[in-house]
């Protein structure tokens, strides 16, 4: 959902414009998935592709398909010289992006509507012009467009109503405005059965890859509580039953999130049958029992925590040493006993295929978590413009000739340079990436209701560590000691914080002070 666009459309509306919404990810009426179509080849690791059609048989280890999703640009084409405009011509067209890799579809659709209305000024904003609004302003096939960060937006302003526009950051005006949803109903759409919900923006943090601080800020902000409470009254009478929270750091505001959860149960009466989710994951330093607890009575049925990687030297290198395993045992005891207790209901992020990485601690990480909640998610690293890791991977970007749309991680864009760091210890090969990844599905598989713990007391988990701890492909001279021998169930998450963490002691040492985990 364009969550960011249905603001602004609130905010065009609320000041006198006429407005119309074509959504090109939506799903088909009373479809829950999205159309697929091929769209391209391309070389994993590499810039080679080429066009996916007459492509048959099977595929290459090292080749993925590229699918368009949702509207095909001819689909949309089709709708711009639809009844729906037949009698209607704009002035302006907004159209939102997200990816920075997905920029190309992006420039597709400014060439669909630049076609069919040229005299219809275009506004483009989203998170890619944000990252990288000079990269927008030269391939978005716009004549001389005016840059112009959002603050600086004037409706009213006849320079900047005469040309196009790249909009870069937010448009402060419409920042805690409710999504426009009704423009699906005037579409002649279903009314979303789900909505999205920011309710704080900013994030202090310095972590290297990542772009929340770029897109929103350093200073956190957060939205008034009793505003948001009555958006979720008036979707919920519309047909809302899903609310996702889609923020920088959910808990970096942590008391107006309590807030929020606290009218919500307030009013549970007059919302029943709401559910909650978080999808973007929650700080794990900030959780605690009272804040489970109340998640769980509001309407939070799944969790996502991120655990990243088990190795402290390793995410030490991305600023990622604000947190240690402690932080998080702690975080899954206290959803735990706020009563997350069903397979999946905690879920981990396990990130791989970062510049740099051991496969071996990705599989350790993956074990870990699989132990301590029973569900993993693999989540592949895609490296952001605007970022300080982006800056310091620049040489070998320009050397492999990528441009952001060969930077999407499950095209494995640092495949060679991850060839290059292991040289000597291991060959790595894409099989090793599809295998990790395959390795991360199947411990998630329920069975009896039960997802596959490794450190159980069962024969089959005693067999797996026995396997596991002789597996020596990415070790050099022997194994660590945590996998010498088999481990007892009790002991082995404990074995894993100490091979990697000290036992929590080296990790406080080597990590800013620590603030307390309950406020």
């Amino acid at each position: 959902m364009p969550h960011g666009l249905l603001k602004v459309a609130t905010y065009l509306k609320n000041s006198g414009y006429d407005t119309r919404l074509i959504d090109c990810l939506a799903c088909p009426d009373g479809q829950k998935k999205l159309r697929m179509k091929k769209k391209q080849l391309v070389r994993l690791g590499t810039s080679e592709r080429r066009s996916a059609q007459g492509f048959g048989g099977r595929l290459p280890n090292d080749v993925k398909v590229i699918y368009n999703f949702g509207k095909t640009v001819d689909e949309l084409k089709d709708e711009l010289r639809g009844n729906m405009f037949a009698r209607w011509v704009p002035d302006e067209i907004w159209i939102t992006s997200i990816m920075s890799y997905w920029w190309e579809s992006t420039r597709d659709v400014v060439k669909a509507c630049r076609q069919y209305y040229p005299n219809a000024a275009i506004r483009v904003g989203g998170i890619y012009p944000t990252l990288a609004p000079d990269h927008a302003a030269k391939m978005l096939d716009l004549v001389a467009p005016l840059v112009i960060s959002g603050d600086k937006l004037n409706l009213k302003d006849e320079a900047q109503s005469s040309r196009h526009l790249i909009v870069k950051g937010e448009i402060p005006a419409a920042n805690d405005l409710p999504l426009d949803l009704d423009l699906y109903l005037e579409a002649g759409a279903l009314h979303p059965n789900y909505t999205i919900l920011t309710t704080s923006r900013g994030c202090p943090r310095d972590c290297e890859y990542c772009a929340a601080y770029v897109l929103s800020g350093r200073k956190v902000r957060a939205r008034n509580a009793t505003s948001v409470i009555e958006e979720i009254g008036t979707k919920y009478e519309q047909g809302v039953r899903d609310f996702c929270f889609y923020e920088d750091n959910l808990l970096m505001a942590k008391k107006n999130f309590q807030e929020i959860l606290e009218g919500i149960i307030e009013r549970k009466r007059e919302l029943k049958g709401i559910e909650l989710h978080s999808p973007e994951g929650l700080e794990i330093r900030l959780v605690d029992l009272e804040l489970a607890k109340l998640m769980r009575e509001a309407g939070f049925r799944r969790i996502y925590l991120p655990l990243e990687s088990i190795n402290h030297d390793f995410i030490s290198r991305f600023e990622r040493d604000f947190y240690n395993l402690q932080h998080f045992e702690l975080a899954v005891k206290a959803f735990e006993q706020a009563g997350f207790t069903k397979p999946q209901d905690i879920n981990v992020f396990v990130l791989f295929g970062l510049p740099g990485e051991d496969l071996q601690h990705v599989y350790d990480t993956a074990i870990y978590a699989a132990n301590r909640t029973g569900s993993v998610i693999p989540m592949l690293f895609a490296v952001v413009p605007g970022t300080p890791l982006f800056d310091k991977l620049r040489p070998y970007i320009d050397e492999q000739g990528f441009d952001f749309q060969d930077l999407n991680g499950k095209l494995l864009p640092f495949l060679e340079y991850n060839r290059r760091e292991m040289r000597g210890r291991y060959e790595l090969k894409v099989e090793d990436y599809y295998d990790i990844e395959a390795f991360m599905f199947r411990l998630n598989q329920k069975v009896r209701e039960k997802t596959f713990r490794p450190g159980a007391d069962t024969r089959v988990s005693q067999s797996f560590r026995k396997v596991f701890v002789n597996y020596e492909k990415a070790f050099e001279g022997g194994m660590p000691r945590a996998y010498a021998a088999a481990q007892s169930a009790g002991s082995y998450s404990q074995q894993l914080i100490s091979e990697f963490h000290g036992g929590g002691e080296s990790t406080k040492r080597r990590t800013r002070p620590e603030t307390p985990v309950s406020r």
